[in-house]
């Protein structure tokens, strides 16, 4: 009656907070993702949210599914970790990224990795995480790489680089001739982005904190998608200039410095403490370093 699907469906609706949000993440379509929730409460004979609640409200009943999910789900995954590595459970981690713009240049990181360190396994998870930091705490993931330093203090980390967020928006599109981006330029726009909170999004966080937005945030499942809606003129974007270069050097679409001196965010490597040997994850962190994108630069510390 009760399957693991519907234990991973509930807490991914319990991260993003909206059907559609968690649609975008499982990669279904929401009409799919809301008959599989139907056909669950039509099993049990109760109700699991308040389906016009924003965000979404769990009921008892479904908080207590939750609850069971947010138990069950990392003993799952680590058991089946013990079984794909019979004796040895700590020779394979799992690592996620939050910046899904960076695969491209992880996946060579890691194999050059691989090939120095062959005693400790590291395996890209591919499901597109945008809370992947929860589930690092709750065990689902073994590695986090993310801007967003959310629960540091029961982490440890590595600084690896600095990335430039830059501002994509369509060759025919106002803020193209635009001398220089304001926060205010960007009050009244449609912006697309991962499907994440807008307190949680860098742009707006770091660049326009205290400006009320008064525009449209889309949510889009992928950078990819992201810069082709651009493109298509529907919408505009923050992302990594590296993601910006391609599409900018055949006219496809405009890449705008935000601010004067531009909105850099340092990227950082996240782990459990003793999750493995330190040598390890830092001979990783300075793969990583190494295989950064030419557009980043060194993290500037705080002093």
């Amino acid at each position: 009656m009760l399957e693991l699907k519907h234990l991973k469906t509930l807490t991914t609706l319990a991260k993003t907070g909206s059907l559609q949000a968690a649609a975008l993440e499982l990669c279904v379509t929401q009409s799919a993702l809301s008959h599989q929730l139907g056909q669950l409460e039509q099993r049990l004979g109760q109700r699991l949210f308040q389906r016009k609640s924003q965000p979404l409200q769990f009921t008892a009943s479904g908080q207590a599914l939750l609850e069971l999910a947010q138990r069950v789900l990392p003993d799952v995954t680590h058991t089946l970790r013990q079984l794909q590595q019979p004796g040895d459970a700590n020779a394979t981690l799992v690592l996620s990224v939050e910046c899904h713009a960076c695969f491209h240049w992880i996946l060579p990181a890691l194999r050059l990795y691989r090939q120095q360190n062959p005693a400790l396994t590291i395996t890209l998870s591919h499901e597109i995480e945008h809370d992947a930091v929860t589930s690092l705490l709750t065990g689902e993931l073994d590695i986090v790489l993310t801007t967003d330093l959310r629960h540091a203090d029961k982490l440890q980390l590595y600084p690896l680089f600095e990335l430039e967020l830059v501002l994509l928006v369509s060759p025919d599109h106002p803020l193209a001739q635009a001398e220089q981006i304001t926060p205010a330029l960007l009050q009244h726009e449609v912006i697309l982005s991962y499907p994440i909170p807008a307190e949680r999004q860098d742009l707006f966080r770091c660049f326009m904190p205290d400006l009320s937005f008064k525009g449209q945030l889309k949510a889009v499942a992928q950078g990819s998608q992201i810069v082709q809606l651009v493109a298509a003129g529907q919408g505009i974007a923050a992302l990594p200039r590296w993601m910006a270069e391609p599409f900018a050097s055949q006219g496809l679409l405009v890449s705008k410095t935000l601010g004067t001196a531009g909105l850099w965010r340092p990227m950082y490597l996240l782990h459990r403490p003793n999750q493995a040997p330190a040598s390890a994850l830092a001979a990783l962190a300075e793969v990583f370093r190494q295989a950064a994108p030419e557009s980043t630069r060194p993290v500037q510390l705080p002093k």
